[in-house]
């Protein structure tokens, strides 16, 4: 897991470029390590991942969540 979009594509580059590993699907971020087992890198723009981080690096974030009752 890693933080943005930006690192999403580091982590492309890298495993393309350095290590010659194919993605699957190609222009995503999921790999094969050498025993056969599908590693899939994603970045915390999705909410539902941000409860991996510690608690106060939330708050550093300034990561608000909406009230699951509000329309907006």
């Amino acid at each position: 897991m890693v933080r943005d979009e930006a690192q999403v594509e580091e982590v492309r580059q890298k495993l393309r470029k350095k290590y010659g590993l194919p993605l699957e699907p190609e222009g995503g971020c999921d790999f094969r390590d050498p025993w056969g087992n599908r590693i899939q890198v994603v970045d915390l723009h999705d909410e539902s991942l941000v409860w991996l981080l510690p608690y106060r690096e939330i708050q550093d974030l300034g990561i608000t969540f909406k009230d699951k009752g509000s329309s907006s």
